[in-house]
């Protein structure tokens, strides 16, 4: 909007230099103010940021801790699967060789029906010996024949 005069200037209270002087004391004192509540403000931020920096570093600790941990007994966990499988194909193996030396064991043994048993042959092993010898003859058992037992 122009003015009456029709000079392009703007209508409203004119500013001299006593209030000039006055809003730019203001203005300062806003700043010096704002200066201050901006330095409180850094202060606190400081008084915060050692406690956090500290706590982030402990929780930093820990984690690595954690991490080493958890690294550990994953380790021990695959050695452990290993020494298991190691030990299942032993443990088949030493199966195996029972239940051979079983079968070897049992290969070995004769069972002899229909002798009765009496009280009076002092050593059976013996009478069993001279028995097969005199059933079988002597060309069946080697000089190494022996009953080890008889029962």
């Amino acid at each position: 909007m122009n003015s009456p005069a029709g000079d392009g200037a703007e209508l409203g209270p004119k500013k001299g230099p006593d209030v000039a002087s006055g809003e730019e004391q203001d203005l300062r004192q806003i700043l010096v103010a704002m200066q201050n509540s901006l330095s409180q403000i850094d202060g606190k931020i400081d008084s915060l940021s050692y406690p956090m920096t500290e706590c982030l570093d402990k929780h930093a600790e820990h984690l690595d801790q954690s991490d080493r941990r958890v690294f550990e007994v994953d380790v021990g966990q695959t050695e452990l699967a290993i020494s298991q499988v190691k030990l299942n194909k032993k443990l088949s193996s030493l199966c195996l060789k029972v239940e051979d030396l079983k079968a070897r064991s049992r290969s070995n043994n004769l069972r002899i029906v229909g002798i009765i048993e009496t009280t009076t042959i002092d050593n059976m092993e013996g009478f069993i010996e001279q028995l097969l010898v005199q059933l079988l003859g002597c060309a069946t058992f080697s000089d190494l024949f022996v009953v080890e037992r008889a029962h």
